[in-house]
């Protein structure tokens, strides 16, 4: 409650000219987190927090390697371990896309109809698909209150958790949580019971491990790229790292990781905010050039392979 009051009082300066830093914020507070919540979500990680948001969607999808169903599965497609890197961007750009596009316009539904399409092929049960879901809510939510260049408010959280249900609801899944402390009671609950390692989730782990350095410039991939495995496991939590069966790091480069981050929140908090006309875009290793929706996903697919139950997708609508 405290932060809440902290933030509305600098949106209120910045109402008066004074903290141009929190213009935005001033904006999303006006907006209605249940009716506008496709555009609290443009704003907030198209704008606010980008960075922030997308760094913690990938870790979101990293975590569900520590959830034996879904790693066993995600193991035995290949195309973590085989195609690391584009399985990856697929991911990022399918949620990026839908976002920017909006779930309810035409060209947001071709990508859920794509998104669709790659997980129909696999038996998922409803209870991995939520925790999924609830992953990509709570995930970013702990990420940015703890690393951001300031904490959401509650009227962010909430638009959040709504595109969140909204896109289950698309997907089909059904009994969906209601509210963000749902979200999180469900995927803490789903850990604790599910969380183990297995053969499968150190491979997946591992794989994705080996492109941390990626997103540096080529000529300092190898060099840095011990570097970027302890700073990639330093911002892991332990039960994620037993679970995947990577080990430990060291208490001091947990805290230098942490301080590396929080400095970068606290950088931006004096620097101008991103500019209307500059959105973020991702920078995607696999697509350099841009994108067709027919490059998106594994080869089956992308091959025309896929069978005719596999191009058929049903759309939940209210």
């Amino acid at each position: 409650m405290a932060s809440e009051l902290w933030v509305r009082k600098r949106a209120s300066s910045s109402a008066a000219g004074t903290q141009r830093r929190f213009d935005r914020l001033r904006r999303i507070q006006g907006l209605d987190p249940e009716r506008d919540y496709e555009e609290i979500f443009r704003l907030v990680t198209a704008y606010e927090f980008p960075w922030d948001y997308w760094q913690s969607v990938a870790l979101a999808f990293f975590r569900t390697f520590a959830i034996p169903s879904i790693s066993a599965l995600l193991d035995e497609t290949g195309e973590i371990v085989g195609h690391t890197q584009k399985r990856t961007d697929d991911t990022l750009l399918i949620m990026y896309e839908m976002g920017r596009m909006g779930l309810e316009s035409p060209e947001g539904r071709a990508y859920l109809r794509r998104m669709n399409q790659m997980h129909r092929r696999y038996v998922i049960s409803n209870d991995d698909h939520t925790y999924i879901i609830a992953l990509f809510i709570v995930v970013p939510v702990r990420w940015i209150n703890r690393f951001g260049w300031r904490r959401l408010t509650l009227h962010e959280q909430r638009a959040l958790t709504h595109y969140g249900r909204r896109l289950a609801q698309l997907m089909g899944i059904k009994d969906v949580p209601a509210t963000f402390a749902d979200f999180d009671q469900f995927a803490q609950s789903y850990e604790r019971r599910h969380f183990a390692v297995t053969s499968s989730s150190r491979r997946l782990a591992e794989a994705a491990m080996a492109i941390t350095a990626d997103m540096l410039p080529k000529s300092l991939r190898g060099p840095l790229k011990p570097v970027m495995r302890r700073f990639s496991l330093a911002i892991l939590d332990d039960a994620l790292l037993h679970a995947v069966g990577l080990p430990l790091p060291s208490e001091r480069d947990r805290r230098l990781a942490t301080w590396l981050v929080r400095t970068r929140g606290r950088i931006l908090r004096v620097l101008p905010p991103r500019p209307d006309n500059r959105p973020h875009r991702p920078a995607l290793a696999t697509y350099p050039n841009g994108h067709q929706i027919s490059e998106i996903g594994p080869a089956w697919l992308t091959d025309g392979t896929a069978d005719e139950h596999n191009n058929t997708v049903k759309e939940d609508r209210p």
